[in-house]
């Protein structure tokens, strides 16, 4: 879970998973869960509803965002005479079966 701002209002400290926000009503204390990661800093003037830690969901595991390869060249070559040849197996399957449909009814069976 994302932990926002409760209010308006300038950092005045971070203890621990407790961030205290001063607003215009006065102190504001906003509790983080564990794990999370904060990104503001004392001194910070932060408006309502700003994230206040990372958003855990993202990545896992250590992954961060980055270029992604999906496949080498060769293997979507191979993957499309694959498929091509697959196609065409599937055609002449069904080719050869409606002449042997022709040849059943001529002969009478």
């Amino acid at each position: 879970m994302q932990y926002t701002s409760p209010t308006y209002g300038k950092i005045s400290s971070i203890d621990g998973l407790k961030i205290t926000i001063d607003g215009k009503d006065g102190p504001v204390v906003a509790e983080v869960g564990a794990g999370a990661d904060i990104v503001v800093k004392v001194g910070e003037t932060v408006a309502k509803d700003e994230p206040l830690t990372t958003n855990p969901n993202v990545g896992g595991f250590g992954q961060e965002e980055k270029e992604i390869v999906i496949q080498d060249m060769q293997r979507e070559y191979a993957y499309c005479a694959i498929a091509f040849a697959l196609f065409l197996s599937q055609i002449s399957f069904v080719l050869k079966k409606k002449q042997f449909e022709k040849v059943q009814l001529a002969e009478g069976f």
